[in-house]
């Protein structure tokens, strides 16, 4: 509790921006990670003398608060040092245990030039003393060619090398650590973009500790210098037979409707995971996180049937995720949760269950005659589902797997030096001085004993009981997910060790191909024909706190021949979904917001492109300034060489963009108005549909809107015709395109909406299906198909024509409703 509040009084009583470097007796090797130009921060009571070796020079620099000590120090010629840099290390002698204040000062604007950036390390020939520039643990790999050493905390010296060696390998170097590097020319070194390079293992045992170090240094408090900010106040195979049709009422199946709706994709020839797929004759369709896959056929939604005709179950324990559907092929996508075993007796004498395992299940059936359908093949993967895609007739299956540790440090008791003594009791001036007390941080009394202690984080035990995944099939023995050779991991060490896999399964042979993994997770993903690509922002995680500016990195694999990590790129910034990428003759489009990381002000919205070679993604064109002042943006659609990009903070500014020479996308037209476009949808060549928020003057959303635009005039966009719903109003369509219906041949779309009641009336979600039509120059409006229960969940839309009618009919989680559609049905 002490250590609680000593935290929350620091915070509290100074910058945000601060941060403690524990600093013990005698000598260290350190680094600051931040620009120190008051050197009387080092005073007399605490530090005898600091060094730091001018690489420039090649020679010593020296500061002592003892002026007879500095004197002596000139004497010999060695230079007065000023000031230290955020990359530079530095040897000091202290008197005491104690803790040095690190003030980051943020700056009001963010820099332009890469190559000032704040991560920078500027190597000259011959040796470095150093220490990284950026909040993060990351392992020495980014320093290949050269010779490094480092004096670790138990004052012992650690090398990296090309060479056998007989001293300990070097591990990982933090943000507090200096270390020396001699290197064989003057180079500077971007750390966070070497440190978010992949590379692969030669050996299991080289993956493994990989892995168990990065478990260790991520699960601890902190390493190296100390953020004072939030983070830191609290310191304590499925069966064969395990999915079975029911049987099939003896009616004909064989109707065909014409002029359907097929799930909303982004790309044409790659097929996206729903809960409702059908092939123009049989309908199958879920709901969230059901135990069944319910079947029904298009005349039977013409004869306003709402039951299923056939389900395929599946075991309680296993959750539907989406399906596929190709070449009367039925590829069901779920996860299952397994609890653990459950122990006779835990420690305190209380029956406790070790934790459970999930999994990835991918199930093939054969639905050519719905009147047996057949499972072909069952997958189970270790992990929970990230995405997927269809191509041809490969699924290629994106997974997630956090290894499972059991983490355990030893206790170093200690002797509280006076300052500890007085804050332990109660008599500590910490109010008004509370860094005097920063070196109490960590120190904790024990319980029984009431001795003091503190944790030795630099030397756990650590227990694996689940390190990497596997897969089984019920033709495929159990065997690794992961190897060596295509594993893949970045030099940041201090990170979650949540595994990325990408999986191939041919679906004609319902077979399990291959797998490329990466080590750091995947938060949007987007698929071309023949290229699949996963954003991360893990590189950096908050390395700069203060000063901190988003970066994405885009990692590009292939998928036209043998599935192969192909190369990556940073930009500025994060992609709002996996609308915000498009591949066009290989060129990669990204659209960003990117801000600084305390504040919602100062956002930058950017249009990169970016091309591989060799092995990287480097930034062809850059097209900066989209939208004012703390606007991100909200919508981004891709036609060929055209972009459109909406922007708001209050209003809505949609941006048309040319983007038929990468090098240099241009800006083109802007139309302001109010509210803004969550997703945007062409409306063939000269129209665009968009469906978000209307919002007041101070950006209060007042309910759902639907806005259509006419771009003929490329540089001149304006608005042909809009709808606007009442407040409480909002559509799943916002978040996630697949609740579009839309029909190219007469312009008719559907998607699902949801009021919600006020307290005193009718406090409860009505859900509803909206009707509508472009004709001409305007929207018309059908009479929205209400279903018959509330409840959340996904909800979808399906347009057919049959016997010279249309109908639309209305999947809801716990019912299906059709009507027909006609002239009588519209309202306005």
């Amino acid at each position: 509790m002490k250590n609680i509040l000593l935290s929350v009084v620091i915070l509290c009583s100074s910058s945000m921006a601060d941060a403690l470097l524990l600093m013990k007796k005698g000598w260290q090797l350190v680094g600051a990670a931040q620009t120190i130009t008051d050197m009387s921060q080092f005073r007399a009571d605490e530090v005898e003398q600091v060094w730091h070796f001018d690489a420039n020079t090649q020679k010593w620099q020296a500061y002592s608060p003892d002026p007879s000590l500095q004197q002596k120090m000139e004497e010999h010629n060695i230079s007065k040092l000023t000031s230290l840099q955020n990359w530079h290390g530095f040897w000091i002698k202290s008197k005491k245990k104690w803790a040095l204040k690190i003030h980051n000062t943020h700056p009001n604007t963010l820099p332009s030039d890469p190559d000032h950036a704040k991560d920078i390390i500027q190597l000259k020939a011959g040796w470095n003393l150093i220490s990284l520039p950026v909040d993060s643990v990351i392992s020495a790999d980014i320093f290949q060619g050269m010779t490094v050493w480092k004096y670790d905390s138990h004052q012992n010296w650690e090398l990296f090398d090309n060479q056998e060696s007989d001293f300990p390998k070097l591990g990982h170097i933090n943000n507090a650590d200096g270390i020396w590097v001699k290197a064989p020319e003057d180079i500077n070194i971007s750390t966070m973009s070497e440190v978010a390079k992949l590379h692969n293992f030669a050996t299991v045992e080289a993956m493994e500790d990989r892995i168990k170090e990065m478990a260790m240094l991520y699960s601890r408090p902190y390493c190296g210098i100390m953020p004072l900010t939030e983070d830191y106040l609290y310191e304590e195979g499925i069966a064969v037979d395990s999915a079975e049709p029911m049987a099939l009422p003896t009616e004909g199946n064989s109707v065909r409707a014409e002029n359907t709706t097929d799930t909303n994709l982004q790309e044409a020839a790659v097929d996206e995971a729903d809960i409702l797929k059908h092939n123009g004759v049989n309908i199958f369709y879920t709901s969230n996180n059901s135990h069944q896959v319910n079947i029904t056929t298009f005349e039977a939604l013409a004869q306003k049937r709402t039951e299923a005709l056939n389900q395929i179950l599946f075991d309680e324990d296993i959750q539907i995720d989406a399906l596929y559907l190709v070449n009367n092929q039925l590829i069901v996508l779920s996860h299952q949760y397994t609890q653990g075993e459950k122990p006779l007796v835990a420690e305190n004498e209380e029956e406790i269950y070790q934790p459970g395992k999930e999994y990835v299940l991918v199930d093939i059936f054969d639905v050519q005659d719905i009147h047996h359908i057949e499972k072909r093949s069952s997958h189970k993967i270790d992990g929970n589902m990230v995405d997927s895609r269809l191509i041809g007739e490969k699924l290629y299956l994106i997974s997630s797997f956090t290894p499972q540790f059991k983490i355990e440090y030893p206790k170093i008791y200690t002797t509280l030096s006076s300052d500890c003594e007085a804050y332990f009791n109660g008599d500590a001036d910490y109010y008004n001085n509370p860094y005097r007390y920063g070196a109490c941080y960590g120190i904790e009394q024990e319980y029984e004993t009431g001795r003091y202690f503190q944790y030795d984080y630099d030397n756990p035990s650590i227990t694996v009981e689940d390190l990497l995944p596997e897969i089984e099939g019920s033709t495929l023995s159990k065997e690794a997910l992961v190897t060596p050779n295509r594993l893949y991991s970045s030099s940041k060490e201090k990170q979650s060790t949540t595994i990325t896999s990408i999986s191939v399964i041919d679906i004609k042979e319902g077979t399990y191909l291959n797998s490329i993994s990466y080590i750091g997770e995947s938060y949007t993903q987007y698929a071309s024909a023949k290229s699949l690509y996963l954003v991360s922002n893990d590189y950096p995680l908050y390395y700069d706190y203060y000063s901190y500016r988003d970066r994405s990195t885009i990692y590009k694999f292939n998928l036209t021949d043998q599935l192969s990590y192909q190369g990556i790129g940073t930009v500025y910034g994060n992609p709002i979904n996996q609308f915000a990428l498009s591949e066009q003759n290989n060129i990669l489009r990204i659209a960003t917001t990117d801000r600084f990381s305390w504040t919602s002000t100062g956002t930058h919205n950017t249009l990169y492109t970016l091309k591989e070679q060799n092995g990287l993604l480097p930034i062809q064109g850059v097209l900066d300034g989209l939208g004012e002042t703390g606007e991100s943006i909200r919508a981004v659609r891709f036609m060929g060489d055209k972009g459109y990009i909406v922007t708001a903070r209050t209003s809505d500014p949609l941006y048309t963009l040319d983007l038929s020479d990468p090098l240099h996308p241009q800006k083109v037209g802007e139309l302001h108005i109010s509210g803004f476009s969550s997703y945007l949808h062409p409306i063939g060549e000269d129209k665009l549909l968009g469906i978000g928020q209307e919002t007041d003057e101070y950006g209060q959303r007042k309910g759902l809107k639907i806005e259509l635009f006419d771009v003929s005039d490329f540089a001149h966009p304006s608005t042909l015709d809009t709808i606007n719903y009442a407040p409480s109003t909002y559509s799943e369509l916002e978040e996630n395109h697949k609740a579009l219906a839309y029909r190219a041949s007469d312009q008719l779309f559907a998607f699902p909406y949801r009021v919600y009641g006020d307290y005193n009336t009718d406090y409860r979600e009505n859900n509803y299906l909206g009707i509508y039509q472009v004709r001409d120059n305007s929207l018309i409006s059908y009479r929205a198909m209400r279903n018959n229960n509330d409840g959340w969940g996904e909800h979808r839309g399906l347009i057919f024509d049959l016997n010279n009618s249309t109908y639309v009919s209305f999947f809801s989680p716990q019912s299906v409703i059709t009507q027909e559609l006609n002239q009588s049905n519209i309202v306005n």
